[in-house]
C-alpha cells in the first residue's frame, strides 16, 4: 500500500480534493470522509505553504506581492490552526474552509 505522501498529488487529484471539500457542506459526508479530507487538505496546504514561502523569498521585501504572499501565509496558518470540532456539520464546514484556502493559494501560485 502506498502512502499518500509518497507521490506529489496530481492536478486531477487536487481538483477532486477541492471539489469534495466544496461539496462537504451541501450533502454532509461521513465523519470518516471528513477526517480523510482534513488529512489530505492539511498535507496539501503544508506543501502549498512551502511553495508560497519559497516564492516570497524571491520577491522584493515589503512590496505589494511580498505582502500578498505574507497574507496568504497568515490566512493559511489561521485555517490550519482550527480543528474539525466534535460534530459532523462543524467537520464539514472545516474541510470546506481548508478547501477554499487551498484554492486561493493555488490561484495565487498560478499567477
Amino acid at each position: 500500500m502506498t502512502n499518500p505522501t509518497d507521490h506529489p498529488p496530481t492536478r486531477e487529484h487536487v481538483q477532486q480534493l477541492l471539489d469534495d471539500a466544496a461539496a462537504a457542506t451541501g450533502i454532509l459526508p461521513t465523519i470518516g470522509q471528513c477526517q480523510q479530507l482534513n488529512d489530505e487538505l492539511r498535507r496539501l496546504l503544508a506543501d502549498l505553504d512551502q511553495q508560497v514561502r519559497h516564492r516570497q523569498t524571491g520577491l522584493t521585501p515589503r512590496s505589494r506581492d511580498w505582502y500578498a504572499a505574507d497574507r496568504l501565509l497568515v490566512d493559511t496558518g489561521a485555517v490550519l490552526a482550527e480543528t474539525m470540532g466534535l460534530g459532523l456539520l462543524s467537520a464539514a464546514t472545516h474541510v470546506a474552509a481548508l478547501g477554499r484556502q487551498a484554492a486561493v493559494v493555488l490561484r495565487w501560485l498560478e499567477v
